[in-house]
């Protein structure tokens, strides 16, 4: 713990980002990433320049780009998703170590709409499909409260893929997801 109520968070790619421990970072919807150095994430951060390398001067790569060794580091912070006919609902193909240590199950092979006890299911599924209505990656910050009582929260970034025998349909989705967490502390009055 660093002055004044800071929190050191999530090592790994990420260098001791910090945040007061009253800040709240949430937001209740997807954001289109303009900027990559508003995510707050680094593990987001790269793993969106990674998705643009893979892109090149395409709209979207396909995703027969995907190649886990050329991203080893962001592994086990990595997320893919098949996109389900019709497009509402969506299936977990891959889910890293990093995320699977922040949530009761691996969900690697469930269905979005058959995850009814973590809480964040409609946000996902919004976050999602806005991506591929879009075509774009989107971010978003999701807030939950951990069983000790940290508040704690995650940023996401989902990138679309495309089937390489159809250009500009999303199958897939590639994304990213950093856990952060705060002690909850009630603000004081001054």
């Amino acid at each position: 713990e660093g002055t004044n109520g800071d929190v050191v968070l999530n090592r790994g790619l990420n260098t001791d980002r910090r945040l007061r421990a009253d800040q709240v970072v949430v937001q209740a919807v997807s954001l289109p990433v303009a900027d990559p150095e508003s995510l707050t994430s680094a593990i987001c951060r790269n793993g969106l320049e990674h998705w643009r390398r893979l892109r090149g001067e395409q709209s979207m790569p396909g995703r027969d780009a995907v190649d886990p060794s050329a991203m080893r580091e962001l592994l086990p912070y990595t997320f893919l998703v098949d996109v389900l006919k019709p497009e509402d609902d969506f299936r977990y193909r891959l889910v890293g170590t990093d995320i699977v240590a922040h949530t009761p199950r691996d969900n690697t092979g469930l269905r979005l709409s058959a995850i009814t006890d973590q809480g964040t299911q409609t946000q996902l599924i919004a976050l999602y499909a806005s991506v591929v209505g879009g075509r774009a990656p989107r971010f978003q910050r999701i807030a939950y409260r951990t069983r000790q009582g940290l508040r704690s929260w995650y940023e996401t970034v989902v990138c679309p893929l495309a089937n390489p025998g159809v250009p500009g349909s999303v199958t897939m989705l590639i994304g990213w997801a950093e856990h952060f967490h705060q002690p909850i502390v009630d603000p004081q009055p001054e």
